[in-house]
């Protein structure tokens, strides 16, 4: 057995092995066994052997080997089935990907034989990009991104940075798809580090990618690691504070690399709520805020982005105690909102708007009963805290939705749970009268009940 069977780091065609055909025919006999035993492999096993002993008796000793380990690898970690549909579907897909398997090998191993180091890299990472599309054949492609970055060390020095970047780029977008955040944003750090290091050498990297030629890949590789980074900010907020400010402060950085307006504005807007939010630095979140208003205004392409900043900025002047620039914003979204009032961005003014205006109105306690006649006038906070948890609710945004319900439901509550306490510890220090009037209290402020199915 080659010394690479074991793991597909280092594949059976970056391992020149000497040997026979009877030998591989030899090592398949010893598989059929185990791998026939599950119905998935049964009528698979053949193939691979024919295809295996094809690129043998060409002289592709390594194509060969490789194989071999392919069905190892196989063996552990497809998981197999017995419904003869599935089997049929899986066989007729793997015949294809198979016969092109055994083309694109031999040609890399050629181009290897040649001394063709990037031509032999392209040629297998071609391989992954066809094998990721087949959602049951990417733990495949997995191992070809392996495969083939391996192979591009040993691409000449002005080729591979700019090679290995690409490599990285979409082996990392495969692992996203494969739920591994952590080894995707590695892959992208490793990227942009090498096109760093071709900066630095003054190699040429001005690449574009295959999809979309508008696009340079540096820019593609930040957009991505922004998005994985804020996404893992989200994932990690229970745990320790400077866990998360990393993935914020990282997702910002790159952000900041793309040039993209709307991006920078979304990652000023998230570094600033972490500012405001975790840190309490409402003078550091102020200025965030502020240059994503300006990004979002020059990218002018997303006017709920910068509805979003302008909110976020009003709330922050509220907490710095500057009222007349917190109310200067908020009419301005109230105005520009108004037209559409079934939109996040007006459900978002209202929720603020009506949070800040209870903050105020929050006056001693004996002015409480004007205080309630305040909050519940139809232009009061309550209003538009209901009108925002219906919007929340109509784009079933459920924690926005229970958040403005709650936030209702408490200032509602507020006045006459301060009665029900007064009551209680009046009735408690001293007459039964009073306990009685408390009583009182609970019948009228039980809801009826309602009548029984059909009765009257």
């Amino acid at each position: 057995m080659s010394a690479s069977s074991g793991s597909l780091i280092r594949p059976g065609l970056t391992t020149p092995v000497a040997s026979q055909l009877a030998e591989i025919k030899l090592r398949l006999r010893k598989k059929v066994p185990l791998l026939a035993g599950k119905d998935v492999r049964r009528e698979r096993i053949p193939y691979y052997e024919a295809i295996s002993s094809e690129l043998y008796e060409r002289g592709y000793t390594d194509g060969a080997f490789l194989v071999l380990d392919l069905i190892e690898f196989e063996d552990r970690n497809v998981w197999p089935t017995s419904e003869p549909a599935v089997e049929r579907r899986r066989l007729r897909n793997s015949r294809k990907l198979l016969d092109y398997l055994l083309s694109s090998l031999a040609r890399a191993q050629q181009y290897k034989s040649e001394g063709q180091y990037e031509r032999e890299t392209e040629e297998l990472y071609g391989v992954a990009r066809k094998f990721e599309r087949d959602a049951e054949k990417r733990w495949l492609a997995r191992q070809f991104y392996l495969i083939a970055l391996e192979r591009s060390g040993d691409v000449p020095s002005p080729v591979r940075p700019k090679l290995q970047a690409k490599l990285r780029y979409y082996y990392a977008k495969l692992l996203l798809q494969l739920k591994k955040a952590v080894q995707a944003m590695q892959q992208l750090e490793d990227a942009e580090k090498a096109l760093t290091l071709a900066h630095s050498k003054g190699y040429p990297v001005r690449q574009t990618l295959q999809e979309n030629r508008a696009e340079r890949l540096e820019v593609a590789i930040n957009t991505v690691l922004f998005e994985v980074q804020r996404q893992m900010a989200k994932d990690c907020r229970r745990s320790p504070l400077w866990m998360q400010g990393q993935y914020v402060r990282g997702a910002h950085q790159a952000a900041l690399k793309t040039q993209k307006a709307s991006l920078m504005a979304e990652s000023f807007i998230e570094y600033g709520d972490f500012l405001a939010t975790e840190a309490h630095d409402y003078p550091g979140a102020l200025t965030l805020y502020k240059t994503a208003t300006q990004q979002a205004e020059l990218d002018g392409s997303k006017p709920d982005l910068l509805c979003k900043a302008r909110i976020a900025l009003a709330f922050t002047y509220h907490r710095l105690r500057d009222p007349a620039k917190c109310e200067e914003l908020l009419q301005l979204v109230d105005r520009l909102t108004l037209s559409e009032p079934l939109t996040l961005c007006r459900a978002s003014y209202l929720f603020t708007a009506a949070s800040i205006e209870l903050e105020e109105q929050a006056k001693p306690e004996e002015e409480a009963p004007e205080r309630t006649k305040l909050a519940a006038s139809k232009q009061g906070p309550l209003a538009k805290l209901h009108q925002s948890a219906n919007i929340y609710r109509h784009f079933r945004q459920q924690d926005k939705m229970m958040e403005a319900v709650c936030l209702e439901g408490l200032t509602r509550a507020a006045p006459p749970f301060g009665a029900f306490v007064k009551l209680m510890s009046t009735a408690i220090s001293t007459s039964d009268a009073a306990l009685y009037r408390m009583i009182d209290w609970f019948d009228e402020a039980r809801p009826p009940t309602p009548s029984p199915a059909g009765g009257q």
